[in-house]
């Protein structure tokens, strides 16, 4: 490995590109798209580091930090040895097309994420849509997002304002939370299914999930209740962290779910002969 290759952005440890393993600690950092040599201080040993941090590190920031020298522990660097590029799928280091092809083949394809279907096609509001989509992606702002993108800012509480038991995260809060999965759980008895609380919100959504079987209708309501669930969650969080509001029972919640998933199936062609009301009182019928 030379040191002419750019520290934060380029692969050159195992376990990936530094910059996302450690985000904090380059924002932190006074120091951008330089390469190695320049975040090496050889005036006192060989391998000492230096990353140029803009203040004094919290005790988080510090562990932070050790796992980092981890990292770096066993790296073997050559001064006079010049950078190259080398393609890791093919043992000669050169690219092929046809190690491409294979990777895409055999591995590529089941590392994509595609939950266009559940996001895009459902019959919710645009912004309800897009909202969706970035809780897919994981980019919803969360306490850890804005904790990561605002790494000066300290955000107090942390916990998750709908159990206060964890940290705030896009997939604790739709998905892991007991608060939360209280209203999941009343979805799978509506819709007449059972289920395995998934990983996180990405996987949830590139799911398929049989409920009450096939058919246009099912499809409509499905995507609405489930993007109301999504949307629900998140203004009763963003209610009772910016305007003091106590909260609510999960029953009250469920039945704003009902609500909006109605009312959005009511509007569109497919349930053009049923009210919104009709929707809500006995949905298993209304897909019948």
């Amino acid at each position: 490995m030379g040191i002419g290759s750019d520290f934060r952005e380029d692969s050159w440890v195992r376990e990936g590109v530094l910059k996302d393993i450690f985000p904090r600690l380059f924002a932190l950092s006074s120091k951008h798209t330089l390469s190695i040599n320049c975040f090496m201080d050889t005036q006192v040993f060989l391998h000492n580091w230096d990353f140029g941090f803009r203040r004094n590190l919290n005790e988080r920031e510090t562990a932070e930090v050790i796992k980092l020298l981890e990292t770096l522990e066993g790296i073997r660097l050559c001064a006079s040895k010049r950078d190259r590029r080398r393609w890791d799928l093919e043992d000669s280091g050169s690219f092929t097309c046809k190690s491409f092809q294979s990777f895409l083949r055999n591995k590529g394809r089941a590392e994509t994420f595609p939950p266009f279907s559940l996001v895009w096609k459902a019959k919710s509001p645009p912004k309800v849509k897009v909202f969706v989509w970035l809780v897919a992606l994981g980019k919803v702002n969360t306490s850890d997002l804005v904790q990561r993108k605002r790494p000066f800012m300290y955000l107090s509480p942390q916990w998750c304002v709908l159990c206060k038991l964890c940290e705030e995260s896009v997939d604790h809060l739709f998905l892991h939370c007991p608060f939360s999965l209280s209203l999941w759980w009343l979805l799978w008895r509506e819709v007449g299914t059972v289920w395995v609380i998934p990983k996180g919100c990405s996987d949830f959504l590139c799911s398929d999930f049989v409920v009450w079987g096939l058919g246009k209708l099912t499809s409509t309501l499905w995507g609405c209740l489930v993007h109301s669930v999504f949307w629900i969650i998140w203004m009763e969080r963003n209610r009772r962290i910016f305007e003091d509001y106590k909260g609510v029972r999960v029953s009250d919640l469920w039945d704003r779910v009902k609500y909006w998933a109605a009312f959005w199936a009511s509007v569109t062609k497919d349930f053009k002969d049923y009210s919104y009301s009709t929707i809500m009182r006995d949905m298993a019928a209304a897909v019948k």
